[in-house]
């Protein structure tokens, strides 16, 4: 019987608990990483909140380098839809150019692509992200549409048998005779006193 308390004082005396401390190096203890995480979550909404009641109090100059980051996009694509206008009205300037645009070596225009890149490609992998959501949106409604597609092709004035109006005879026996019409009968009638 003095071999199963030293063995059960092995493992869980002397204020440790081997077992616990085990486990805990292959899973972490739940209660002790939910406390580390609202630690993180609430250290970095204090950092929100540290920035963003920094900048209420901005000055005349923060605000004006904001406005300046602003810029760049904007600009860019006011200058390339500039060029696309200005190029039918006066393209022999145009022509000069696009021929001094040439002469550009090809590492300041790696240095340019990547300018233009870092300013378009971080809203770009966003749009990018928001597409593929309306891509399987969209993809979801294809059969819908194609079946509206082919119910709109059957109406086409062109399309052989649309207006299918049968034959003289059909027709004939389609026409209501005057006896035969309620209305027209009650009219003769009223027509005749």
């Amino acid at each position: 019987m003095g071999m199963i308390p030293n063995l059960f004082g092995l493992f869980f005396g002397s204020g440790r608990n081997v077992v616990k401390e085990t486990v805990e190096a292959l899973r972490p203890n739940a209660e002790a990483l939910s406390v580390r995480h609202h630690t993180h979550d609430m250290s970095v909404l204090n950092q929100f909140a540290k920035e963003f009641h920094a900048r209420q109090n901005r000055s005349w100059f923060d605000a004006f380098v904001d406005g300046l980051n602003r810029l760049p996009r904007p600009l860019m694509v006011v200058a390339v839809f500039g060029m696309l206008i200005y190029t039918p009205i006066d393209p022999v300037r145009m022509a000069e150019v696009f021929t001094a645009w040439a002469l550009i070596p090809a590492g300041m225009w790696a240095v340019v692509g990547a300018i233009v890149a870092f300013f378009f490609g971080g809203r770009q992998q966003l749009k990018e992200h928001d597409f593929q959501g309306e891509l399987a949106e969209t993809l979801t409604r294809a059969p819908q549409v194609m079946s509206n597609l082919a119910a709109l092709r059957k109406l086409r004035a062109d399309s052989p048998g649309v207006a299918d109006t049968g034959t003289d005879s059909a027709l004939a026996e389609n026409i209501a005779e005057p006896d035969e019409n309620p209305a027209l009968r009650e009219w003769q009638e009223s027509q005749r006193d």
